[in-house]
C-alpha cells in the first residue's frame, strides 16, 4: 500500500468547516472513482490553518497511474479552503491498522444516543 500526503496552509479557521465539506463532498468522491483507491483520511490543525490529506493506494503503480488525476483534484481545493498547498509527498505504507468500518466525518462517538440516532444507529452504545 502507498500514501499521497497533500498539506494545505493558511487555512483561515472560519474556513475549516467549509474545507472539511469541499473534502467529504467533493474530493472524496473523485477519489474513490480511480483505480487503485484503498482510502481518504483528512485530518486539520484550526489554531494553526493547516489540512492535511492523506489517500491511500493499493500499491506505488495505483498512485503514480493517480498522479494527474490527483493534480486536477488537488486544484479546487485552494480556492475551496482559503489555503494554498503546501506539499504533496509520497509514502510507503508499513503499518495500517483502522478498526473502523465506516466513515467518522467528525463524530466519533454517541452524545446520549443522538449520535447513533442521527448516523442510523438506534441507540446509546453500551460501555
Amino acid at each position: 500500500m502507498h500514501a499521497r500526503l497533500t498539506t494545505v496552509e493558511g487555512v483561515p479557521s472560519d474556513r475549516m468547516d467549509d474545507a472539511a465539506r469541499h473534502l467529504q463532498e467533493r474530493v472524496l468522491p473523485q477519489l474513490q472513482r480511480l483505480d487503485g483507491f484503498e482510502g481518504f483520511i483528512a485530518v486539520r490543525d484550526r489554531e494553526n490553518g493547516r489540512l492535511r490529506g492523506l489517500a491511500l493506494w493499493e500499491g506505488e503503480d495505483a498512485l503514480r497511474a493517480t498522479d494527474e488525476a490527483a493534480a486536477r483534484i488537488r486544484g479546487g481545493v485552494p480556492e475551496a479552503t482559503g489555503g494554498t498547498i503546501a506539499s504533496v509527498e509520497n509514502y510507503e505504507v508499513v503499518v495500517f491498522e483502522a478498526p473502523s468500518a465506516g466513515p467518522i466525518s467528525g463524530v466519533t462517538d454517541s452524545v446520549r444516543g443522538v449520535t447513533d440516532t442521527l448516523l442510523g444507529g438506534g441507540g446509546e452504545k453500551q460501555r
